[in-house]
């Protein structure tokens, strides 16, 4: 009677004999590959055995592996293969979504063979340049221009850096990288550095049993540019270009203020950020900034690239060092469409650099004049240099003009314009701090008043229409009428009585009554201003400057990150902090520091400007000055 096994052995043999391999008769006699390598070894012990004279030859055909052959394609199948490979390559999301990839031949790769001979074994391709696809604008740097108009390089500028982030195997943007060659010509032939950063798609992307196809790490326009090192800019701030950071992560300067070491430091990253690290009062302030990107967005489409490319900011930080070894850092946001962007009082478009004033003749009502964020100014403390850098107020900035004049801005919103000293809550509890206040003749309410309202005026230009944003410090006036008549000061009485008076009157027509608003004017009935507030929208170019940031959602504190979850732009202050978080941004403050601010601070002294593009700018205040 014939077993199982020889029945499954005689099958194993035959097919062997056809020179099938172990997989093919596995699948064939429904056996594994390891049940039919041990079947075709008995056999071969036992044919031995039978013969007596060693394994015979038809058994070390049984036993040997056929040969395989070369999976090598030749030379004229990969040059047939390489045009087809390449577009399937995911260069970038917006491929194909009106948008052109534009890159030279490829390069062919050779390999030496065990005969010494050069074989061609692939080809390696440029990730090439993303172009609209109705361009029509210069190709080259060559092809950059400087409008005569703009003015000369200033010469208190030491030296100037422009910083952008790269991310390899992915086609430059290049329109932008055009504008940042005509920008750096403008300022001075400041030296462009771009920091580069992997991503790890193959992880998401399908794989190929062999890859013919590779892609140079960085795009021939701009690989000389860039770096994978710390860059040492001047004293105090650094380029890390040596953190390989995910393009994807949500908060990618989380976690960083001890990698930094107390310098501001700039960090390769598409998404825009920035952060107010905290410090010693007597030590400068420190900041933490991501880049932006000149590469077009390439990311997989799952949820953290997806989030990834709805924050893909195309865009540089410019860093500027002047004479006295002053650093100044502010960030430029472009069109991701068109890769142009404002800079202050400069507008680059299409590799060409104009001065804001020609770019309004010539756009025809495209390009209008920026709007002036005016970050917490607490008037009765602020900084008189930071005041100089903004208004000229008490006299012009060290060789410059007036951020205001310069930039000729349509509007300001002001954040706590009233300190609100002399009846300060949080301090009528505290007899010293009382004592202080009238030893310091600061106990009388109507003066600060009266100087807040007068700097409305001297703050004023008539091509700028002021706004101000309703804020906790101005709602002190709210609080304070508020208590009972006998803890209101006898030198404040007055003014207690009369603003009650006239609330209670207002309530009785059935009208609101904003009591700072009706001081102010009471105080100078020139002054030119609308009030608004968290519940009466100020939106210019999609920003809303009405929110102060003390009040969160439902009733809660406010904060930047908190704010930012609203899912719109917003420019608000109160934290005294610069902070960029997705939408939301911390505009920083005009006072250098108070006597109720001790210890470790992250406040910093800011400018901010939203651009008619809908971008917008914010840079540091260094002495009276907000540029090199």
């Amino acid at each position: 009677m014939t077993t199982t096994y020889e029945i499954h052995a005689e099958s194993v043999r035959a097919l062997r004999l056809e020179g099938l391999s172990f997989s093919k008769i596995a699948a064939a006699v429904g056996l594994s590959k390891t049940q039919c390598r041990r079947i075709a070894a008995r056999l071969a012990g036992t044919d031995a055995a039978r013969t007596g004279t060693g394994i015979d030859q038809s058994i070390e055909r049984i036993a040997s592996k056929p040969q395989k052959k070369s999976s090598r394609p030749s030379a004229d199948d990969i040059r047939e293969r390489i045009a087809t490979d390449e577009l399937t390559v995911p260069f970038s999301n917006w491929l194909g979504n009106g948008w052109v990839r534009d890159s030279g031949e490829p390069q062919e790769v050779y390999e030496t063979d065990e005969s010494g001979e050069q074989v061609l074994v692939g080809m390696k391709v440029d990730p090439g340049v993303l172009w609209p696809d109705d361009w029509t604008g210069p190709k080259t740097v060559d092809d950059i221009y400087v409008h005569p108009n703009v003015p000369a390089p200033r010469r208190s500028r030491k030296r100037g850096f422009i910083l952008t982030m790269a991310q390899a195997l992915t086609p430059a943007h290049g329109p932008f990288v055009l504008n940042l060659h005509a920008l750096a010509a403008a300022l001075g032939d400041y030296e462009i550095v771009i920091g580069g950063a992997t991503y790890g798609k193959n992880l998401f992307t399908e794989k190929r049993r062999r890859d013919l196809l590779e892609v140079a790490p960085w795009s021939s326009m701009i690989g000389n540019l860039v770096t994978r090192s710390r860059r040492h800019l001047a004293d105090g701030v650094q380029a890390c270009f040596e953190m390989n950071m995910r393009p994807t992560k949500s908060n990618p300067l989380t976690g960083l203020n001890g990698y930094i070491r107390g310098v501001t430091s700039i960090f390769a990253h598409p998404r825009r950020a920035i952060v107010s690290v905290p410090r010693p009062q007597f030590n400068e302030p420190v900041t933490m900034w991501t880049t932006g990107a000149c590469t077009a967005p390439n990311y997989v489409t799952q949820e953290a690239g997806l989030k990834g490319l709805e924050r893909h900011t195309i865009g540089a930080v410019i860093v500027e060092i002047d004479s006295e070894d002053r650093v100044f850092i502010r960030n430029v946001d472009a069109d991701p469409e068109t890769g142009n962007f404002h800079d202050l009082d400069l507008v680059v478009s299409s590799g060409s650099v104009y001065t804001l004033d020609d770019a309004i003749r010539i756009s025809d009502g495209y390009v209008d004049r920026p709007f002036l964020g005016i970050p917490c100014t607490h008037r009765a403390g602020i900084h008189p240099p930071y005041a100089r850098a903004m208004w000229g107020f008490g006299g012009n900035p060290e060789g410059d003009r007036p951020l205001i004049d310069l930039v000729r801005a349509k509007g300001q919103a002001f954040n706590d314009l009233f300190d609100g000293q002399a009846i300060n809550h949080h301090e009528d509890k505290n007899p010293l701090a009382l004592y202080r206040r009238h030893a310091e003749g600061k106990q009388y309410v109507e003066p600060e008043i009266d100087q807040a309202a007068r700097f409305l005026s001297e703050t004023a230009r008539p091509f700028c229409k002021n706004y101000i944003t309703y804020s906790n410090h101005d709602d002190f006036l709210q609080r304070w009428l508020q208590r009972p008549s006998t803890e209101v000061s006898v030198e404040n009485s007055k003014l207690w009585h009369l603003a009650n008076y006239e609330m209670r009157a207002a309530i009785d027509r059935g009208e609101k009554f904003d009591v700072f608003g009706w001081v102010l004017r009471r105080s100078n009935p020139s002054a030119d201003f609308e009030l608004v507030n968290a519940d009466v929208a100020l939106r210019v170019y999609g920003t809303f400057y009405n929110f102060h940031g003390d009040v969160g959602a439902n009733g809660a504190r406010g904060s930047t990150a908190g704010l930012a979850k609203l899912g719109v732009k917003i420019s608000k202050a109160h934290d005294h902090g610069l902070a960029w978080a997705d939408d939301c941004i911390s505009m920083g403050n005009l006072i250098y520091r108070a006597d109720y601010a001790k210890g470790p601070t992250s406040w910093v002294g800011a400018w901010h400007l939203g651009h008619s593009d809908g971008n917008r700018q914010v840079g540091l205040l260094v002495g009276d000055k907000y540029r090199a």
